[in-house]
């Protein structure tokens, strides 16, 4: 499918005007932009609205006093590219296109200002040829290299001339000196008072130039001395200029004189508030510092005197009693009113455990049977109780087995009580006896209940037979376990204190003991001995952190000092500064009058170049209009390469007239 090409010329001003803005508002991500002259606020307006939506936006102008009307900065600001060309040849500029979101091009001779949407007679192409399209995008990336390498040759240029290479680190960008500044000011003045002419004028003259050599570029080297020499001719100052040039003079000398002195007043009251508010803030960093210093003394003395004292103290207290454990040792005497009463007590559990688990032995196992050997020869049957009286000497005739055995069950229940000689593990012997207790004794008292009853049910007692349940609630069952478990309970404590009496006058438990407290007392020593180390050690740390406090006091005290003369070397530094400033503005106006008195002025070159770059226009318009695009772009690249050859055969070898004065750094 073949793409259809759209491609009009367009030669009415409000026409040409309203394309742009429609396409302006149209474009979605791109806008290139390459104008000589852009003065054109409406035009300026949707550029900064794109800008706004996102759309990417790069322009190319000429860096001259015209295009300072629009804040550029503005737009840089925003996110926009801007190339501003100052003092790298003429022609360049002279090519005035756009190229939106790279489909659609507007070129011609339309420059955006208002004077050529007012007044001028201008023409545009608008076009989405391809391949036009993309030649506009390569001219504009081209133009922006040239800018870059012009400008960085301009950078070497002015390194080898100014000034020896020497680093620096930090960039750093100074104002302008009030001289240069004031000079600055007053060549624009000068060209605006001197530098006026007739655009159109020469516009056309050049439009007139280039028709009549049909766009012979080899003759643009005689015309733009023709140029020049117009421009000499219009230096020579009439005297109504001069009184006006020398009244505009002394006006903005002396309103120099009085922003600077006004700028030094601020600047001397800014100094002045600057060096209270340093003072305040260096006063209350001594007194924090002061502050800080005695905290940290006072912390020094409470270690000194409290901390590590206190230590001492408690370590002489260990020593002490480490030597008397080590040098006194002997076996304690008998306690007999412990001794006696305890070895008693333990007697009686004793003989109370084996006379009760005995009789509880012979219950569960021959109660039942007498009371049934009873019924079998008629004999009245005894009345069952928790304790037999006669258990040992029944069992005795029950024979010798009965009677072994009934002995040896005592033995079990003891065995949980004394558990903990043989088992050191605290929490195994508390499980083995509180299981022992509980189950044993549990199983004892509920054989016994079901004795009784069962005897009980044999006499007639009671008519309902024996089942697991009735042992919980037959008062015989609590009486059995209580009694067993309480015995074997009290049983454990007798023993163990009795054990303990004997242990105390034992010389290898001894011993072990006294061992045991003096490792204990010198670990708590040692403890003590590197608690005072670290107490030292912060003693010193803290002192080095005094000392630090008390040589930054010192620098305090010394800027404190200082600060009074540094404010007094500053104030006398910017009142020398604004005597030097006010001087040099004085000698400026005076040179710049005598100039003009002596039909002498000094006027900018971009005031001849720009006279170059109007001419240059109108010699274009001719080659757009007679010829096609890709031609047109020809010939302005030939007339480019003329122009930037006249400037440096005339402008940089000399050959200009002397009143011509370059700019800083050309």
């Amino acid at each position: 499918m073949i793409d259809t090409i759209d491609q009009q010329v367009i030669d009415d001003n409000k026409e040409i005007f309203a394309t742009i803005l429609a396409a302006l508002q149209h474009a979605e991500f791109e806008i290139l932009i390459a104008t000589a002259w852009f003065t054109d606020d409406e035009l300026f307006a949707v550029v900064l609205d794109k800008i706004a939506e996102g759309v990417h936006v790069e322009i190319i102008v000429a860096d001259n006093q015209e295009n300072e009307k629009l804040d550029f900065n503005l737009l840089v600001a925003k996110g926009a590219i801007v190339n501003k060309i100052k003092n790298i040849g003429y022609g360049i500029m002279n090519q005035k296109f756009c190229v939106i979101d790279k489909r659609l091009a507007l070129h011609g001779s339309y420059n955006w200002t208002v004077n050529a949407k007012k007044n001028n007679h201008e023409s545009i192409i608008k076009t989405n040829h391809e391949q036009t399209v993309q030649s506009l995008i390569n001219n504009f990336n081209t133009i922006k290299q040239r800018i870059v390498d012009i400008q960085s040759g301009i950078e070497h240029s002015e390194v080898g001339r100014n000034s020896p290479e020497r680093p620096t680190p930090i960039p750093i960008t100074l104002p302008l000196k009030a001289g240069e500044e004031f000079e600055k000011v007053l060549d624009s003045m000068i060209a605006a008072e001197i530098g006026s002419f007739d655009r159109k004028l020469l516009r056309e003259q050049g439009f007139e130039r280039s028709k009549l050599n049909s766009g012979d570029h080899q003759v643009l080297s005689k015309a733009f001395d023709t140029v020049y020499s117009v421009f000499i001719n219009d230096i020579d100052v009439i005297d109504d200029k001069k009184k006006r040039l020398q009244t505009k003079i002394d006006e903005h000398r002396i309103k120099t004189r009085d922003a600077l002195t006004k700028t030094c007043e601020l600047e001397i009251d800014h100094c002045s508030k600057n060096n209270a508010i340093n003072k305040t803030n260096l006063e209350n960093e001594k007194s924090g510092a002061e502050s800080e210093v005695a905290v940290l003394e006072r912390n020094i003395e409470q270690i000194q005197k409290d901390k590590i004292p206190f230590i001492e103290r408690q370590n002489e207290e260990l020593n002490t009693e480490i030597k008397k454990s080590e040098l006194e040792f002997f076996t304690p005497k008998i306690k007999w009113y412990e001794l006696i009463p305890t070895a008693i007590f333990n007697v009686a559990l004793l003989s109370y455990l084996f006379v009760f688990y005995s009789s509880a032995a012979y219950i569960l196992l021959f109660s039942v049977g007498d009371a049934k050997e009873a019924e079998a020869q008629n004999i009245p049957i005894a009345v069952p109780q928790i304790f037999n009286a006669h258990a040992i000497s029944k069992a005795v005739e029950k024979g010798w087995v009965a009677f072994v055995f009934i002995c040896l069950f005592v033995f079990i229940p003891l065995s949980f009580a004394m558990a903990d000689r043989f088992i050191k593990t605290k929490w195994v012997n508390h499980l083995i006896f509180w299981t022992g207790i509980i189950f044993l004794d549990g199983a004892v008292a509920y054989k016994v209940t079901q004795s009784i009853y069962e005897v009980n049910y044999a006499r007639g007692n009671v008519n309902t037979p024996w089942i697991w349940n009735i042992a919980f609630s037959d008062t015989n069952f609590y009486l059995v376990f209580v009694f067993g478990a309480l015995g074997l309970l009290m049983f454990k404590f007798a023993l163990k204190k009795l054990m303990q009496l004997f242990e105390d006058r034992d010389p290898d438990i001894l011993t072990q003991k006294n061992q045991m407290l003096v490792k204990q007392l010198r670990a708590d020593l040692e403890v003590n001995l590197a608690k005072i180390m670290t107490l030292k050690e912060e003693i010193s740390m803290v002192d080095k952190q005094v000392i630090r406090l008390k040589s930054d006091i010192k620098l305090l005290i010394q800027e404190l000092a200082n600060l009074p003369l540094r404010l007094a070397d500053e104030l006398q530094r910017k009142q020398s500064k604004l005597i030097t400033d006010l001087e040099t503005i004085d000698k400026i106006a005076s040179i710049y009058v005598m100039h003009i008195q002596s039909d002498n002025l000094p006027i900018s070159v971009d005031a001849l170049k720009d006279r170059i770059n109007v001419f240059l226009e109108g010699w274009n318009d001719f080659l757009y209009q007679e010829y096609a695009i890709p031609k047109a772009n020809s010939k302005t690249a030939q007339a480019t390469e003329i122009a930037i050859a006249w400037q440096k055969e005339k402008l940089y070898t000399d050959r200009v007239d002397k009143r011509v004065k370059f700019n800083t750094g050309e």
